[in-house]
């Protein structure tokens, strides 16, 4: 991913600094409406509003590290997610819900170089996974 939109998502992640909780709120429940299966790639207690807060500061933490920490994490979620049976429409529909509820968190603060943005970034987070499962099944 380019300096320019790992920027303009990390800016995207600090303007919702103080709201984690209102976005882990709404987050969650529906990723897991969505793809109840997702749970699996979870702490056990990810139903607890407490743990869904920590698991949304280690991905903030996760995305403002480097671009290898990054790539290395989503392929091993891409391994995991095999292992356990998940195919691709499982990530785009944590990508899709992770980009939605951006957007409605954010209001009218949301723009459309936070939409260009964080496509890209799913995009490319979404080859990550996919080379995990591959590396799964080789």
């Amino acid at each position: 991913m380019d300096h320019q939109t790992r920027a303009q998502c990390q800016h995207c992640l600090d303007l919702l600094v103080g709201q984690e909780e209102g976005f882990a709120r709404a987050f969650f429940p529906l990723l897991f409406q969505r793809g109840p299966e997702l749970k699996v790639l979870f702490p056990g207690n990810i139903d607890d509003h407490a743990e869904q807060v920590r698991v949304l500061y280690r991905l903030m933490t996760c995305f403002a590290g480097s671009e290898v920490t990054l790539i290395a994490g989503l392929r091993l979620i891409g391994f995991r997610m095999a292992m356990r049976g998940l195919g691709i429409d499982y990530a785009e529909v944590l990508a899709n819900t992770l980009i939605g509820t951006l957007k409605r968190q954010m209001g009218s603060s949301w723009q459309g170089d936070f939409a260009h943005a964080w496509q890209i970034a799913a995009d490319e987070a979404l080859d990550a996974l996919a080379l995990g499962a591959e590396l799964m099944a080789a």
